[in-house]
């Protein structure tokens, strides 16, 4: 469920209408010119990988989730202050280094999981409302990778990932792995299958995160390769601008 958050003219139009001097209709109408709040969708799952559940009804709930332990602690090493249990994002914050990694292989999945949830929830803080919106709707579909940059293609290898950014000639997604199935599971959530593997994709939430007014989606999306054991989780920003040309603006 798409969560917004409601203005207290929202209120008193919904309180109007309620009276017989407006339509509902008339109320989104008026709402639509108005800026655009920040919002949470089903792909930010932070909740669900808490020890005890934490419900959320507003940004400022958002807050409560820095400091809530995670369902399970994670010995990590290559931290700010050497190897470390992390069991919070407040934990994460304090004590991430770029090459931090779990101590056991096994829970590095688990690890990624819980550093993309926690880097969504500082953006959805920071983010602000947004005075003007270019995504589609709907967001996911069939056409995303022949629209969507390059940089959200499966590139396994360093080296891969390097060609392929230096090469003008590829420009987007499916320059670099041709998608060869679409399937939709819902508005906020699609899978893009190609020879190597697939790719889900799926909306967290919307704001303007860099402060231009323009209204940014947050992607969370799932690498997996056919015949091995290869995973991999992004948290992805993208905007698109009035000409509908998409930019990532930052990745996790």
């Amino acid at each position: 469920m798409n969560i917004k958050f409601i203005k207290p003219f929202f209120m008193m139009g919904l309180f109007l209408c309620l009276m017989g001097g407006l339509s509902v209709a008339a109320i989104v109408s008026n709402k639509a010119t108005d800026s655009i709040p920040v919002s949470w969708d089903t792909g930010f799952i932070m909740p669900a990988l808490l020890a005890s559940p934490v419900e959320l009804h507003n940004l400022e709930d958002l807050q409560q989730l820095i400091a809530a332990p995670w369902y399970a602690e994670l010995k990590v090493s290559q931290t700010k202050v050497g190897e470390s249990v992390f069991s919070s994002c407040r934990d994460y914050f304090e004590r991430v280094d770029d090459a931090t990694r779990t101590t056991a292989a096994s829970e590095m999945n688990a690890y990624l999981e819980f550093k993309v949830m926690c880097e969504a929830i500082r953006l959805l803080m920071t983010a602000e409302n947004s005075e003007s919106s270019y995504l589609p709707d709907p967001i996911l579909s069939d056409a995303a990778p022949k629209q969507w940059p390059k940089a959200l293609a499966l590139q396994i290898s360093v080296e891969e990932s390097r060609r392929s950014a230096e090469d003008p000639e590829l420009k987007y997604w499916s320059d670099i792995t041709p998608i060869t199935k679409y399937e939709s599971q819902s508005t906020a959530k699609a899978s893009y299958y190609h020879e190597s593997g697939y790719q889900e994709v799926e909306i967290v939430g919307r704001g303007d995160t860099n402060s231009d007014g323009v209204e940014d989606v947050l992607l969370v999306m799932r690498d997996h390769v056919y015949g091995g054991n290869y995973f991999n989780i992004r948290l992805l920003v993208l905007s698109v601008d009035a000409q509908r040309r998409w930019h990532l603006l930052t990745e996790f």
